[in-house]
């Protein structure tokens, strides 16, 4: 492998703009000129982009939004016949696999991994018959703005490139927390994208931190809860998962399920397999009835190595998809119908589940040696693995999972339009809406808060709330031109999580209703008026004043506590004042409109 310095680098990316001939031209990316020491930067990563475009007719160049630094979001999209719309290419049959990398810019394994994948398939590599069947959107750099503040100090622990940028966008937002939220523009600008486009297979490229182990790489694909539409769960366990599984071991790169070991470095102490929801990646893509893969390389394994596994995972999704095209086009429309259906809303909906600790299964587990010695600089523990002795663990993995919160689905729900912000968000996922016509009285059922523990230290800039709430059927009047969002869509399934205030990851949790948690407080009658105002209550509401006097009678200490006397009448004031101040603005329409 040659190694270039920059001006080496910069001479030949001039002389290869230069030439005609794609096939005379220099294709060596900036990371194989570097033997894997460097990364290309974010003009140098579109510059070779936009050279593959005008080369190769199957590659264009395109992009999908700006940056709050004033970067543009770069796709680059992969047909056959040069196709540009998911329209166009869904007529010829084809199903659509969508890679992302440097969502998290210090982990660019994708990116380097994806520019090479693209080079070798359009000049002819084998893969190049798989677009007969499957075309590509490759995002090279999702995260534009952190990619370019890069630095040899950013992730210390990471074997390469020797530098790189942030896990954070330039407004410190970390956009694989921000899939359910979209606060980042980045992201409204993604979700646009995936929205037009609807990938039959999502992959987002990361880079783990932590545990030390023989694996180049661990996934996580969601194959064992109701997160899934159960068509999509079943195809993907039985088909897509155990494929993958054998490609890449022979292609060199056995894989484990991304983990938590019970005990620090320790995986004879048990292995578990937590659930995701979809404010992350690939959970958003099971959410939207598509396959989600999450790929997690080792950080602690050469750049080289790790880029090389990211274009095997590429290669191994694609011969997959090539090879059952029809059926995976079919078993997504199947998702998305049935999710669409009323008899999905007849079962329990599941938002949160728990490792169930009662079933295991024993497993073989690609760790090191390893020793222990007390540090002669901190004192403390210290472990070290010994890389010339790999050894196999018998141990346990945990991994079945149990829900702990269900709902039942509502056929609509009912938003006020004062709610412009939530409504534009249910667009960005695929959401649609219609409009009630005039004003009208429906039956629906109620959240209404009664308060709500927050975070003490904010997330992502929001003060996170888990709400208290008591749940209620009520009639309530609905505005002209408030929002219906009819649940016979096949986006019915993110709708929830986004709406329901207990799911993981909603709106609510994010902090989005913390002003009707703790409600404005403007009433400010005095309790002593209510010597006079009750008074005149009980005249004109006669069943008010026997409610009263009955209380009087049965309730001894209340008869002669005058607070007590005062604020039976306060109280029911305040709730006529303010009845509307704490409830929940998606009303569950529970038959149809």
């Amino acid at each position: 492998m040659r190694i270039y310095t920059l001006l080496t680098i910069a001479a030949a990316t001039f002389a290869m703009v230069s030439c005609s001939n794609p096939a005379n031209e220099d294709w060596t990316t900036y990371a194989e000129a570097t033997d894997f020491r460097s990364t290309p930067r974010y003009d140098e990563t579109i510059a070779y982009c936009q050279r593959l475009a005008k080369a190769y007719k199957e590659v264009t160049y395109t992009t999908f939004g700006v940056s709050p630094q004033g970067r543009d979001l770069p796709l680059m999209i992969i047909d056959k016949d040069g196709l540009k719309t998911p329209e166009a290419i869904r007529a010829k049959g084809r199903v659509i696999m969508m890679a992302e990398a440097c969502i998290h810019s210090g982990e660019p394994d994708g990116k380097d991994a994806g520019l090479i994948w693209i080079r070798d398939m359009v000049q002819g590599s084998e893969d190049k018959k798989m677009l007969d069947n499957v075309s590509i959107l490759f995002i090279p750099i999702f995260n534009v703005d952190g990619h370019e503040n890069f630095s040899a100090g950013n992730r210390l622990n990471q074997n390469g490139p020797e530098e790189l940028g942030t896990r954070w966008t330039a407004q410190l937002l970390n956009l694989n927390r921000d899939f359910l939220k979209a606060d980042a523009p980045e992201m409204r600008a993604w979700l646009k994208l995936y929205s037009k486009w609807l990938p039959e297979v999502f992959m987002d490229h990361h880079v783990t931190d932590g545990a030390d182990f023989q694996y180049v790489s661990t996934y996580e694909i969601e194959t064992r809860c109701s997160n899934a539409e159960e068509g999509l769960r079943t195809w993907t366990r039985d088909v897509f998962e155990p494929q993958l599984l054998a490609g890449m071991e022979s292609e060199g790169y056995p894989l484990f399920p991304y983990f938590d070991f019970f005990e620090e470095d320790s995986p004879e102490s048990g292995i578990a397999l937590g659930p995701f929801d979809p404010r992350y990646s690939e959970s958003y893509a099971t959410a939207r009835n598509r396959i989600g893969l999450l790929i997690e390389n080792h950080i602690y394994k050469p750049y080289a190595q790790r880029v090389d596994c990211s274009i095997k995972y590429m290669k191994t999704c694609m011969r997959i998809m090539n090879e059952h095209a029809r059926e995976l086009r079919e078993v997504c429309e199947a998702a998305d119908a049935n999710v669409a259906s009323a008899a999905f809303r007849q079962q329990p909906f599941d938002f949160e589940f728990e490792i169930d600790y009662s079933v295991s299964k024993p497993v073989d587990f690609l760790s090191w040696e390893r020793d222990t010695v007390i540090s002669d600089m901190s004192g403390a523990p210290w472990i070290r693995h010994r890389y010339d002795r790999p050894k196999t663990v018998s141990t346990k993995v945990y991994n079945e999972l149990k829900p702990t919160l269900s709902i039942r689905l509502p056929e609509a729900y009912i938003i006020p339009s004062q709610y412009d912000d939530i409504i534009e968000i249910l667009g960005l996922h695929g959401v649609t809406l219609t409009r009630i016509p005039e004003d009208r009285e429906i039956e629906v059922e109620t959240y209404r808060y009664t308060g709500a523990t927050f975070s003490p230290r904010q997330s992502e800039g929001r003060i996170t709330a888990k709400p208290r709430y008591t749940t209620q059927t009520e009639t309530l009047m609905a505005h002209k031109g408030d929002y219906v969002l009819d649940m016979n869509q096949p986006s019915a399934r993110v709708a929830a999580w986004l709406l329901e205030p207990m799911a993981p990851g909603s709106l609510a949790y994010w902090g989005f209703f913390n002003d009707i948690l703790q409600a404005p407080n403007e009433f400010w009658i005095r309790l002593s008026y209510m010597e006079e105002k009750g008074r005149e209550m009980m005249e004109k509401d006669p069943a008010l004043k026997a409610e009263f006097e009955a209380k009087k009678a049965s309730d001894p200490a209340f008869a002669k506590d005058s607070d007590a006397i005062l604020n039976f009448f306060y109280s029911r004031v305040k709730a006529q004042a303010e009845q509307n101040n704490e409830i929940h603005p998606a009303w569950r329409l529970m038959h149809s409109l």
